[in-house]
């Protein structure tokens, strides 16, 4: 069976296209805008990764990430994101959670790369 993405930013070109380009790597995709559903759809929709956005609009999703890993503590997290990637930014993320980290303008291929060395696959 296809391991699933779940997909969680707020911009829906953004969410389409990595949908659409995860669909096309043979992978199951599930996708959400807003932080405030995430961990509803992880309890009914269980996914293998998570490619998380951190400005959601209603929620930061490196605080997401707290919650996120309490009820899914090997869940792997990528968090996504089109600002600048400080030290401080990745700390926080670490500590809360995340597995790696991505900007925007990264290339599909590297995000595909960082997939694949979290699944396994």
């Amino acid at each position: 069976m296809a391991k699933k993405i779940l997909v969680v930013d707020d911009e829906a070109p953004t969410r389409e296209l990595l949908a659409l380009f995860f669909r096309q790597q043979g992978y199951q995709v599930g996708t959400l805008s807003c932080g405030s559903t995430v961990l509803q759809e992880l309890e009914k929709n269980p996914c293998d990764l998570m490619v998380l956005d951190v400005d959601l609009g209603d929620a930061n999703g490196i605080d997401l990430l707290l919650p996120i890993k309490k009820a899914r503590p090997s869940l792997p997290v990528i968090i996504f994101t089109g600002i600048n990637f400080d030290e401080e930014i990745v700390q926080r993320a670490r500590q809360n959670g995340a597995s790696g980290f991505l900007g925007k303008t990264q290339p599909l291929d590297e995000m595909l790369k960082e997939v694949q060395r979290l699944l396994g696959t």
